[in-house]
């Protein structure tokens, strides 16, 4: 029996050789060509409806007959619930909306939405019973590198997956998250918070209560502070919607930290990357969790480029290749342009 190393590998490369069939696929046709696989790569039997149960029956109030595509089952009872839409659908806060019905209507605290191409999981971290507005672990087949979700998708695998702690690790991946986020927004607009916290220090010893004018006077130095000590380890520097480049003049002494939001990011790398390379078009299209560039070389399609709204960074895909590279800057991007 191989390992989910290979497993993965094997469904991976069956996933990509299927690439140029996904617009043409019905929902029933996403089931069994990629979902079902999936469910099977990850050590379920996806005929044993004691296991894996198709069409399982929701019902939600008055609303009876209600079925969700797919529930696992463990002991009777779902642990996991699964919405299909058909590979060529993107995914959207509507299409959660039957998947959120189904989840108030058992205990299970794993739901997951799938077009078999981008893996979203939902859990209940906010409110017991009330499904996240938000996943906690989400992933793309195609466009993602494998490296970043394998290890986290391998805790659903039927022999490792324990409820306790996959919520567990959702709970702190979460909290990981409210972290980098408030850091992130702190670095570029300290908050009154951060700013109380520095005022209130002993070594400070302002002698005053600290007011709402002594908060704003202090909030640039503040910030201009907190950047120079981080931002000579921090690449990027980001709230959901802004990229801190950092740029280190000629003599490797003073350093500048440049703001530019997502959308700016993608217009320098346009004006950047693409402008050297005159052959090549590219074509925007900003999705819920990232700005894609498609890049076009003679009307065909040669490379991906996703500047991810999360945490700023830039992923860099040729068509073809197995994997995604990840870049830091525009200049990056070009070189790997240079060699398609």
């Amino acid at each position: 029996m191989g390992t989910f190393d290979d497993s993965f590998e094997k469904y991976l490369l069956k996933v990509k050789n299927l690439q140029e069939q996904f617009k043409d696929l019905t929902e029933e046709a996403t089931k069994n060509a990629l979902v079902m696989p999936f469910f099977a790569m990850l050590g379920y039997d996806v005929f044993d409806t004691n296991e894996f149960m198709p069409e399982f029956v929701c019902d939600f109030g008055t609303k009876k007959g209600e079925k969700i595509d797919y529930a696992i089952l463990k002991d009777s009872e779902p642990v996991m619930m699964i919405e299909v839409k058909r590979a060529g659908a993107k995914l959207q806060k509507q299409q959660q909306a039957q998947l959120y019905r189904y989840f108030a209507t058992n205990h299970c605290r794993i739901a997951i939405l799938t077009n078999g191409v981008t893996y979203q999981f939902f859990s209940d971290l906010n409110s017991p019973n009330v499904m996240d507005d938000e996943p906690f672990f989400s992933f793309n087949l195609i466009d993602d590198d494998p490296h970043i979700y394998k290890s986290a998708l391998k805790q659903f695998c039927k022999e490792d997956f324990h409820l306790k702690t996959v919520i567990s690790n959702a709970v702190y991946q979460k909290y990981a998250k409210v972290v980098e986020k408030t850091l992130k927004q702190d670095l570029t607009s300290p908050s009154d918070e951060i700013v109380r916290y520095f005022l209130s220090r002993p070594e400070i010893k302002t002698g005053n209560r600290i007011t709402a004018q002594m908060i704003e006077k202090y909030r640039e130095i503040t910030q201009k502070s907190m950047q120079k000590v981080m931002g000579t380890t921090i690449q990027n520097i980001s709230n959901p919607e802004t990229f801190i480049q950092n740029n280190i003049t000629n003599n490797f002494v003073h350093q500048e930290i440049k703001v530019l939001t997502v959308s700016e990011t993608a217009d320098k790398i346009s004006e950047y990357a693409l402008a050297a390379i005159p052959d090549l078009q590219c074509q925007r299209e900003d999705i819920s969790d990232c700005i894609k560039m498609h890049i076009y070389s003679s009307n065909r399609k040669v490379a991906i480029i996703k500047i991810m709204k999360s945490n700023s960074a830039i992923q860099f895909k040729k068509i073809g290749a197995l994997a995604s590279r990840d870049l830091k800057n525009a200049e990056e991007v070009q070189e790997c342009l240079k060699e398609i």
